[in-house]
């Protein structure tokens, strides 16, 4: 494991430390590892687990994968159709869940694997509306975190909070970042919502956070309802999703002496590029990260004209592929580089600026939405005639909204519309909005003219009916 050595390092030196902390519940270096090492954990080379107290999660990977097994993190927040043919692709050798967690008879020691060897397994957004399955090697995610913690300033004993569910590589490669450089790190309680503002802002303040990681939409809700400014938060990172203004406005009045940065990355690349934001305008996603080059388009040796394409990465800390469910619209590699077919432009200072994420993927809150998975879901929800855009949002950064076709004199009871939905779906993926027409426009290729439709929803003008 990437930072396993590590690790055991701070267990020998600061046993005492806090490693991770929950509330008014805390594990230290020295607990972390001794019950890591005293963990049963299943035979197997993939160990697959759905747990989600930090606590216990922290415990359990640092037991699976530093007995050298690559362990598959599922998402509590899937509905059980999807986990269950996630599990049936993936076929891992045994599933831990929080109920499974005991001790075995004779601790074991814990070391990092090699650095080829496969230590978890990640999942990013499908069109099928089953996520689909990517490895990391140790390799991949030691060097990334070599040098993301010395270029956002982590130090050992620093105070970090990310205020998301673990299951998220976001989140979970922050955790790892901690264990690797010394640092606390605070999480949620099971249950608590990154969306409880107030949870967060108790959290911020009562703890003394000095770093700050999240998603733009999880950074505005711990920040925007605390009374007054935080004077030991020092440092704030964003990423997952585009930072604006409006963020940095918040951030900046919240926590005044605080550094900010952005980050554009993916679950499939690690970190690609980064820029210190300084309160000014900035619309680019900051230069490449160490170790990191950019070109657009396969035959683009620098990209800087200005011209927008596909962005091209070369990179160390890339993954392998995908185990399962590769739909050819994700990674790729075209010989030493790799794309996840974003597209952007370089200008004349290196900087990377976005256009757009790769097909028609639409990012809420950090999260990767395909429209077709949504509106498979609205087909099996009663509604076979629908169309699911991205919409402008000022918390979300981009909000769901559906609009279905219907004849005018069609009832639609929108409140057991969401309701079936949130069946099909986790709730980040149910639109917000629903609008109903008596015909969706069409291109000349006879498809749904989304540009159309999406002005009219921005528009307002009557041409759709609101109905939720």
């Amino acid at each position: 494991m990437p930072f396993i050595d590590r690790l055991l390092y701070w267990a020998r030196c600061e046993p005492a430390r806090d490693a991770v902390v929950v509330g008014d519940r805390r594990i230290t270096y020295g607990e972390l590892a001794g019950r890591a090492s005293s963990l049963q954990v299943p035979a197997g080379e993939m160990i697959a687990q759905q747990i989600d107290d930090p606590l216990d999660f922290a415990v359990t990977f640092t037991a699976v994968v530093g007995r050298g097994r690559c362990a598959a993190v599922l998402d509590s927040a899937w509905p059980q159709d999807v986990r269950g043919r996630i599990l049936e692709a993936l076929r891992p050798d045994a599933v831990i869940t929080s109920a499974d967690l005991m001790e075995a008879p004779h601790p074991s020691q814990l070391a990092d694997a090699p650095e080829d060897a496969r230590f978890y397994c990640g999942f990013t957004s499908g069109t099928s509306g089953v996520p689909k399955g990517f490895v990391r090697t140790v390799g991949s995610w030691s060097r990334s975190l070599a040098r993301s913690v010395d270029w956002f300033g982590l130090t050992p004993g620093l105070r970090v909070c990310a205020p998301g569910p673990l299951a998220a590589s976001l989140n979970l490669y922050a955790l790892a970042e901690c264990l690797y450089s010394g640092c606390t790190f605070h999480s949620l309680a099971p249950g608590d919502p990154v969306a409880k503002g107030p949870l967060m802002a108790q959290v911020l303040r009562s703890e003394r956070i000095e770093h700050l990681i999240g998603v733009p939409s999880a950074l505005r809700l711990a920040l925007e309802r605390i009374e007054g400014d935080l004077p030991d938060l020092r440092t704030v990172v964003s990423g997952g999703a585009g930072l604006s203004a409006a963020d940095t406005g918040i951030i900046l009045r919240k926590a005044p002496s605080a550094r900010i940065f952005e980050y554009y990355g993916a679950s499939e690349l690690s970190l690609v590029t980064a820029r210190r934001v300084d309160g000014a305008d900035g619309n680019d996603v900051g230069r490449p990260f160490p170790g990191v080059r950019i070109r657009i388009d396969a035959d683009s040796d620098s990209g800087r004209d200005g011209t927008v394409g596909t962005i091209h990465v070369h990179t160390d800390t890339a993954i392998e592929g995908y185990l399962f469910g590769d739909d050819g619209r994700a990674f790729r590699r075209n010989g030493e580089w790799v794309t996840v077919q974003d597209q952007g432009w370089i200008d004349d200072d290196g900087a990377l600026h976005l256009t757009g994420r790769h097909g028609d993927m639409i990012v809420v809150a950090g999260s990767n939405v395909y429209p077709s998975e949504v509106e498979g879901a609205l087909a099996r929800a009663g509604c076979p005639a629908a169309v699911v855009l991205g919409i402008p949002d000022a918390r979300r950064g981009c909000a769901l909204a559906a609009v279905i076709q219907t004849p005018p004199d069609t009832i639609i009871d929108a409140h057991a519309l969401r309701s079936r939905l949130k069946e099909l779906l986790p709730i980040n993926k149910v639109p917000q909005l629903v609008f109903r027409t008596a015909r969706l426009p069409l291109t000349a290729a006879g498809k749904p003219d989304r540009t159309a439709l999406k002005v009219s929803v921005l528009a307002g003008d009557g041409a759709l009916e609101r109905l939720a």
